[in-house]
């Protein structure tokens, strides 16, 4: 008795300190589960996540709202003032999500909407609006895999639903009906440069294919041989014809090859700003591509508010031309025409992001993710990991004051020294557990 009351206590105290997530956990335990004063506590606690979500939706932080409201309902509150703290923010999120449609958005809209839809929303409007949401980005899908019927016959359900279109959907329909004559005329030309073996007018017809159907199978397809075949006679002369690069033109990062056994390679960027261009002999870029685009095409920096792309020649960002803007995750960037990769950050208390090359491209080696390391780099099963291993455990990488470290439940060999838990990498590790092997390689200037 004289435990639940002590509990008791300690949860009144963190409800009048506003420590909400504290009461909740308090009130959970088993000493105080029928307490005749529990239900009293959990009233009030729920009363005050309400309270806490006004108090952010006044200066419009809207997800720490909604996540007030639902902690709230889940304790039972169902009173007139959350139901009108709903109302609120069901009205504003359905803004949000529309403004994200008219602006030429659909990837964000859609998720708002989807978003509010899992929070017991629902109406008419929104159904609508995100039925044209998906319907949209499905046509951008279709006219990415070089589909501009099926992308022109979804786009056009879009604008019936909608009725007043909005002015990224027009240029997108005048895009993809422009686009598709163009386009089956480079197909055309490119098998028959393919069936001639004429492999850089293929290389250029399959670019061109590209920057107008970035994910076309057969373009893509195309584009890996003809490079598989006019590599192999060019590296040794180029390798013969490498002119010094001025200090300042060499890359800015520190960088890292990840080897992971059964799974393949990853470059790994440890420094906060990095550079993205063209992978050439006298390459000056940090994540260097395969593509057309220029030596130095563009910039990204990680700072407390998170990724910052700075563009030097032309950069879209699911679609839509910027110069300077922070990434979010799930955004797809294309550098020039056709080179294009996605932004993700899977670890949700992690700052590391992924790059994954989404267009056919290509980095040197034929490494397809890059990895933007903050602080930590998770490695194991599921979705929320940077790496993806079919493994037990999860192997997480850290920074330390020394290089990087590395954590794993279980036993390690590092280098050959037996580790329990806990050791120290060096920039040309070997490391082996309990059903993984990784190997750390040190990228000087180019990439080999």
């Amino acid at each position: 008795m004289t435990s639940a009351w002590l509990t008791l206590r300690q949860v009144q105290a963190a409800l009048k300190n506003g420590r909400l997530e504290e009461a909740v956990r308090l009130i959970g335990q088993p000493e105080v589960q029928g307490h005749k004063h529990a239900a009293d506590l959990l009233q009030k606690i729920g009363q005050a996540y309400v309270a806490r979500g006004e108090r952010s939706l006044e200066v419009d932080q809207i997800a720490k709202a909604w996540h007030d409201l639902l902690q709230a309902e889940q304790l039972g509150i169902l009173d007139a003032r959350s139901l009108a703290l709903r109302q609120e923010l069901a009205k504003r999120s359905l803004r949000e999500g529309r403004r994200y449609l008219e602006a030429g958005e659909p990837g964000r809209a859609a998720e708002v909407f989807a978003q509010l839809r899992s929070r017991g929303v629902e109406s008419s409007e929104l159904a609508l609006w995100h039925e044209a949401a998906k319907s949209w980005q499905q046509a951008r899908d279709a006219a990415d895999h070089g589909e501009f019927a099926l992308a022109a016959q979804s786009a056009k359900r879009v604008a019936d639903l909608l009725g007043n279109e909005p002015s990224p959907l027009k240029t997108f329909r005048r895009e993809v009906e422009e686009n598709r004559t163009a386009f089956m005329q480079i197909i055309s030309e490119l098998h028959e440069a393919a069936e001639a073996s004429q492999w850089r007018k293929v290389l250029e017809l399959s670019e061109k294919a590209l920057a107008l159907a970035p994910l076309h199978a057969a373009a893509r397809k195309a584009r890996t041989r003809a490079w598989q075949v006019i590599e192999a006679p060019t590296v040794a002369l180029e390798s013969s014809q490498k002119t010094p690069v001025p200090p300042d033109e060499q890359p800015s990062s520190q960088r890292l090859m990840l080897w992971v056994d059964g799974v393949g390679g990853y470059l790994i960027c440890l420094d906060a700003k990095v550079s993205i261009g063209q992978a050439a002999p006298d390459g000056i870029a940090d994540i260097p591509l395969f593509a057309d685009i220029s030596r130095r095409h563009a910039w990204l920096t990680r700072d407390v508010e998170g990724y910052l792309l700075e563009a030097e020649r032309t950069v879209q960002i699911n679609g839509q031309a910027v110069e300077r803007t922070l990434l979010r995750p799930g955004d797809r960037v294309t550098l020039g025409k056709s080179c294009q990769f996605q932004f993700l950050q899977p670890v949700p208390i992690s700052a590391t992001a992924r790059l994954d090359m989404v267009s056919g491209h290509r980095l040197p080696l034929a490494v397809e993710k890059v990895i933007l390391m903050a602080e930590t780099l998770v490695l194991g099963r599921g979705p929320q990991v940077h790496i993806e291993m079919d493994i037990e455990k999860p192997v997480i990488l850290y920074r330390q004051k020394e290089g990087l470290g590395i954590r794993y439940a279980g036993k390690l060999n590092i280098d050959g020294n037996e580790f329990e838990e806990r050791g120290s990498l060096t920039t040309s590790s070997q490391v082996r557990g309990d059903d993984f092997a990784f190997a750390l390689e040190l990228v000087g200037r180019h990439l080999k």
